[in-house]
């Protein structure tokens, strides 16, 4: 079974930053000592569903819980912070796969099945739940349905649509939702974030406070510029340039370079039909999309939107990366200039 890389020290609830109502909810839940059987967290990438699920298993497993939150001392929370706690088990995708394989939802089965060796009860967290397929998600069932003594699941999943109904409706659901644009910048600020990369930052992280701080030494810095730059003057490209930045981009995994194109439309759409600027993914690219916004249409846009999503689903389903990047990017440049698309044409090689 894979388990996700083990964290210094232990994370407690009072780590978990603006989701107050959710940890109160799971402070009670310990404190009277009845948590249900299995939690299902959701929220965006990076809200803080992990950490959530990370202390609410220590203050479940502590041995002296203070202040309502795990000691951070004890035999128990000390081997949690070590990696080593025989009953805290996580389940997590592996590195090079899509999926979390069915294996181990059997393996976590079987092990939940067992006496706990040193608390009183067993944990597991399974990350990543919602990319666990349909025999996986029903190996799991059974113990949802039947759960073995006091053992607790905690099914961490950005898109619980991708659950079964089935699966869904045998746990307690808890919503993590983004934090708000000035909750973000005082997480960031404390974190010694300089005042000028803020608006930047928090605009960009939409409200994810683990996506935020992966953006303060952005890896992606250099392929948002140069798609930014692109998207700025798509309409004078030639067919070459768009060929060039596919290929560049297809070298690597393509998600952050779409997650850029998708927010570029968002925004320029949000400016279109006259929405506050304020509310820009990309305010650092600000004065472009005011001017791509001013020769474009609501209409335009959406189609713009369209072939976005298309690509995005083509390139779920493993299409060719550079293939599919270059046909975007001509029908993105067709449609700001006003042109049709030949009937042949396909946004989802």
């Amino acid at each position: 079974m894979s388990t996700a890389p083990a964290r210094r020290g232990v994370v407690r609830l009072s780590d978990v930053v603006g989701h107050d109502a959710a940890v109160a909810r799971l402070r009670r839940a310990a404190a009277e000592d009845r948590p249900a059987s299995a939690y299902l967290l959701t929220g965006a990438a990076g809200v803080g569903k992990r950490t959530l699920a990370d202390a609410f298993a220590a203050r479940l497993l502590c041995a002296s819980p203070a202040d309502g939150d795990a000691c951070g001392t004890c035999a128990q929370c000390t081997r949690i912070a070590a990696g080593t706690h025989p009953d805290l088990r996580i389940v997590a995708r592996e590195e090079d796969r899509r999926d979390v394989r069915i294996e181990q939802a059997r393996e976590l089965t079987r092990w939940l099945a067992l006496r706990p060796m040193m608390a009183t009860r067993k944990l597991a967290i399974v990350d990543d739940a919602d990319r666990l397929n349909e025999h996986g998600q029903n190996a799991l069932l059974k113990t949802l349905e039947e759960p073995p003594g006091s053992a607790v699941v905690l099914l961490v999943a950005t898109r619980a649509s991708q659950l079964l109904p089935t699966v869904r409706s045998r746990c307690q659901h808890v919503r993590l939702d983004a934090l708000a644009p000035d909750a973000l910048a005082a997480f960031l600020a404390v974190r010694g974030v300089a005042a000028d990369a803020l608006p930047v930052i928090v605009a960009r992280a939409a409200g994810a406070p683990g996506r935020a701080l992966a953006l303060v030494d952005d890896p992606e810095a250099e392929t948002r510029a140069l798609v930014l730059d692109h998207l700025g003057r798509l309409a004078t490209l030639l067919a070459a340039d768009c060929s060039s930045l596919a290929q560049r981009l297809g070298k690597s995994d393509p998600v952050p370079a779409m997650e850029v194109v998708t927010a570029w439309y968002r925004d320029l759409l949000a400016l279109v039909l006259h929405a506050d600027a304020a509310s820009l993914r990309n305010p650092d690219a600000a004065d472009a999309l005011r001017a791509a916004a001013a020769r474009t249409t609501a209409e335009a846009v959406l189609r713009q939107l369209e072939a976005v999503c298309d690509t995005a689903r083509a390139l779920e389903r493993n299409a060719n990366r550079v293939l599919a990047l270059e046909t975007l990017f001509l029908v993105l440049r067709r449609l700001e200039r006003g042109e049709a698309l030949p009937p042949t044409w396909t946004t989802a090689p």
